[in-house]
């Protein structure tokens, strides 16, 4: 996929400039447009979309949130939050901020747990962006969608 000036200049952004900081791009040498593109092309054998992920991450949030405390969601899914003073701003310059809370899923029927924070269903629906490979809060589309149980 061809990177455009607009995605090298927030690639930039996030491995040297002001956003390095929060290691989106982990150890990840390929270009940003590479990484989401890699990231669609997961996405397309499990017939799912990034907004498929983003609204099942989103359920498990909003359930954290109206519930404090681990609380046990469609019987089988163990679901926490952890709250945590101040925000982080979009790395896509859209002039989102989302709060750096975590919501921690673990599938009690495989033992499975998956981590993310509440940008990452932002930059999963909006910019289908996972983080690269080796950051903090990297998303691997397919184990999301098979922990999570993700169906169309």
């Amino acid at each position: 996929m061809k990177q455009g000036p607009d995605l090298k200049r927030i690639e930039d952004n996030m491995r040297s400039g002001a956003l390095a900081g929060h290691q989106f791009l982990g150890t990840d040498t390929r270009t940003l447009a590479d990484i989401i593109h890699q990231d669609q092309l997961l996405l397309e054998p499990l017939g799912l979309t990034h907004h498929n992920i983003a609204e099942r991450m989103r359920y498990f949030t909003d359930q954290a949130t109206e519930h404090p405390g681990p609380v046990f969601v469609d019987g089988k899914f163990r679901v926490e939050r952890e709250e945590h003073k101040g925000g982080i701003l979009c790395p896509f310059a859209d002039n989102v901020q989302a709060s750096k809370s975590i919501t921690q899923v673990t599938n009690t029927e495989t033992g499975e747990t998956v981590t993310w924070s509440d940008l990452n269903i932002h930059l999963i629906a909006e910019h289908g962006f996972y983080e690269g490979h080796g950051a903090p809060f990297r998303v691997d589309p397919a184990k999301y969608a098979e922990v999570l149980e993700i169906k169309v």
